[in-house]
């Protein structure tokens, strides 16, 4: 496989539909109160993700603060923010499927946010393994 921006957009798609058809169907195993809008917007909220983190990964070095972003870096903040976002705009309806899904007794959607940098961490090795980082062609 080529290094290309176009593979790590594609690699980080794949992993986004698979943890959102995931979550999907899990949720809906366990009897979770998730309604279609919510399941198809968790598939495209982790599909964007993992094309968000495939852009990140274009910079080797901040912008602006001119530092050094490692894969994991730019990885595990964009995954943590991204969650973040997640749980401020469905904090209602997280709490009333955390409740539902009994998950090691965890009942606030906050822990969501650890989840979102471990998959983050994921998305971004494997975008890093097959497609490389840094300034790639668009091919």
């Amino acid at each position: 496989m080529k290094h290309t921006i176009t593979n790590r957009i594609l690699i980080g798609k794949i992993i986004g539909i698979i943890v959102g058809l995931s979550f999907f169907f899990v949720a809906l195993l366990l009897k979770a109160p998730l309604d279609l809008r919510l399941g198809v917007g968790l598939v495209l909220f982790y599909a964007f993700m993992g094309v968000v983190i495939a852009f990140m990964g274009m910079f080797e070095r901040h912008p602006v603060l001119n530092f050094k972003m490692p894969w994991w870096f730019h990885g595990i903040v964009v995954g943590a923010i991204m969650h973040l976002m997640l749980v401020l705009l469905c904090y209602n309806q997280l709490i009333v499927i955390i409740k539902q899904m009994d998950i090691w007794g965890l009942v606030s959607p906050w822990w969501i946010l650890i989840d979102g940098a471990i998959l983050g961490l994921v998305m971004s090795f494997f975008q890093t393994k097959f497609a490389g980082e840094g300034m790639l062609p668009i091919k």
